[in-house]
C-alpha cells in the first residue's frame, strides 16, 4: 500500500510516520505486518532548507524545483516496497505557492504554479491513500523551519484541504492523540 501523509506544517505527520517505523520494527510473527518491506520518504522539505532554499512564505522558483525533483527521485526508490509512506508530498509546495501568490514576495507566476498543480495531479496516481492530518493544535515550536504564523498555517491547511477535495483524491483524516492516530493508520494497513 502507498500511503501519502498531507496536512500544514506541525500536525504530526513525521511523528507518525516515526512512531509507524519504530511500531513495524518490533512486531512479531503473529502480526499480519510481520515481514512486510517499509520504505519511507520524510524530511525533503529540511534538505531543501539545509541546501539553501527558501521555503514557507519565502520559497521561491529554485526551491519549488528542487522540492519536486528530490521529492520524485525519493519516490523513485520506494515503488518496490509493500508499504510505502511519505510525510509530504507535492501537494505541499503546491498549497505553499498558492497562498504564497497573495504575500507581497516572491513573485511566482501563475503558469509555474499550473504547471506544480499538473505535476502534483500525476503524482497523486502513485498513491493508494492520502491521510490528511488537519490543524488540532497551536503550535508549540519554534524552529528555523516552521514558521509560527497561526494565520498563514491555518491559511496552508485550507489550501491542502480544498485542493484534495476540488480534485477527487481518496484521503481519510487522521486526528486524535499520536495512540489513536497510530491506531487508525493501522487499521488502514490491516
Amino acid at each position: 500500500m502507498k500511503i501519502a501523509f498531507t496536512g500544514t506544517h506541525i500536525t504530526g505527520k513525521t511523528t507518525l510516520l516515526n512512531d509507524f517505523k519504530q511500531f513495524l520494527s518490533s512486531v512479531d510473527s503473529t502480526h499480519a505486518l510481520y515481514g512486510k518491506s517499509l520504505g519511507c520518504i520524510s524530511g525533503i522539505a529540511r534538505n531543501i532548507i539545509s541546501r539553501g532554499f527558501p521555503l514557507n512564505k519565502d520559497g521561491n522558483m529554485d526551491s519549488y524545483v528542487n522540492y519536486i525533483n528530490d521529492q520524485l527521485e525519493a519516490e523513485k526508490k520506494m515503488l518496490d516496497y509493500d508499504i510505502f509512506i511519505s510525510d509530504r508530498t507535492l501537494l505541499s509546495p503546491l498549497a505553499y505557492s498558492r497562498v504564497n501568490k497573495n504575500l507581497p514576495r516572491p513573485f511566482i507566476p501563475d503558469y509555474f504554479i499550473n504547471m506544480m498543480e499538473n505535476i502534483w495531479l500525476l503524482e497523486k496516481q502513485r498513491y493508494d491513500l492520502y491521510l490528511y492530518f488537519p490543524m488540532e493544535f497551536t503550535i508549540c515550536i519554534n524552529d528555523s523551519v516552521h514558521p509560527s504564523d497561526e494565520k498563514y498555517r491555518s491559511d496552508i491547511d485550507g489550501m491542502i484541504h480544498n485542493l484534495l477535495e476540488i480534485h477527487e483524491v481518496n484521503h481519510t483524516h487522521i486526528t486524535g492523540s499520536k495512540e489513536e492516530r497510530m491506531h487508525s493508520l493501522l487499521k488502514i494497513l490491516s
